[in-house]
């Protein structure tokens, strides 16, 4: 049997990790969650009582907790954090405390004991998003771009900033502790069930009221469907050519929020014209990840397109009361 452990699997990449992973039979998986963001729903449930699942009840943001968990694990997917956009201007402290306490208390456990195949941190594409907003850097964005953000005292940045402290802790921890690891900067990923505070799902909240609207529809950016995600994080997860290093997981295809808008009224079948708003302060401009690295180390191909990822993601959310 090999053993995972997936932090934030009440989430949304966490869980469909761990879904995934319980698939074959000859892993066990152990979810954690505090569920500060997380949801305890019935495919959460449902996950939670297959025979190769254990659901912990630990709080990553104590060294107590994380004293807990399970020692013979082989692969720690450490997707644990507080996101969402409005969180970063309504949260901010809490988006600091749950994105970087984790990662600093995880990696000390699992280096110390020695024995992990893998650690892979979920890292993100905010991580360098003022270095191509201020300094003009090339869209689509390699991986050996610097990180940066603006404005320390512009609260959207705390997600950005202990982000990329995320991956500071977990590529020193590695060198600390002789540990493998992965860090995999995701690039919008969104499904079914990635709950709100998104662009996709909250313009569907807002639809089903009648209201259609977009908020930086200026602005660029590439979409993954989750299971494409899902595909490329445990392939790097587990590839021998992904070891120590960096790699963005995400779409190809730049594309604005205001065309981002139109596919998901087409693709839904709703008629009626687009409020379009300006941006938040410190919104990115540009943001697509060069997938170069990504297809050379494990030969990554999307399966799902934009239009049927944007109609599996409507036909969830729209279905909701």
């Amino acid at each position: 049997m090999t053993k995972y452990l997936v932090t934030g699997s009440a989430g949304f990449l966490g869980f469909a990790l761990a879904q995934k992973l319980s698939e074959n039979p000859e892993n066990t998986v152990f979810m954690v969650d505090n569920f500060v963001r997380g949801e305890r729903d019935e495919a959460y449930m449902a996950l939670c009582n297959k025979e190769n699942v254990t659901e912990l009840a630990v709080d990553l943001t104590s060294p107590q907790d994380v004293d807990t968990l399970p020692k013979d694990i082989d692969y720690v997917l450490h997707m644990a954090a507080l996101n969402g956009t409005q969180n970063f201007y309504e949260r901010p402290f809490d988006v600091v405390k749950h994105c970087t306490l984790p990662t600093v208390f995880l990696a000390e456990f699992y280096g110390k004991i020695g024995k992990l195949q893998r650690f892979l941190y979920a890292g993100t594409s905010e991580s360098y998003a003022s270095t191509v907003s201020i300094f003009g850097w090339s869209v689509p964005t390699a991986e050996d771009v610097p990180l940066s953000f603006s404005d320390v005292f512009n609260p959207r940045w705390s997600y950005g900033a202990s982000k990329m402290h995320g991956e500071v802790a977990t590529i020193n921890a590695s060198a600390h502790f002789k540990m493998p690891i992965t860090i995999v900067r995701f690039h919008n990923a969104y499904g079914p069930r990635m709950g709100d505070k998104h662009v996709i799902p909250d313009f569907y909240n807002r639809a089903k009221r009648g209201v259609f609207e977009l908020y930086g529809y200026e602005d660029t950016r590439s979409f993954i469907y989750v299971d494409d995600a899902v595909r490329a994080t445990l392939a790097l997860a587990t590839a021998q050519t992904s070891v120590n290093e960096v790699v963005n997981v995400g779409g190809a295809d730049e594309i604005t929020m205001e065309a981002l808008g139109r596919k998901m009224m087409e693709v839904a079948g709703f008629e009626g014209e687009i409020a379009l708003h300006p941006s938040p302060a410190g919104s990115v401009k540009r943001r697509a990840p060069d997938l170069t690295k990504l297809k050379r180390l494990i030969g990554y191909e999307p399966e799902w397109s934009l239009e049927q990822g944007l109609a599996t993601t409507a036909k969830f959310y729209l279905a909701e009361n």
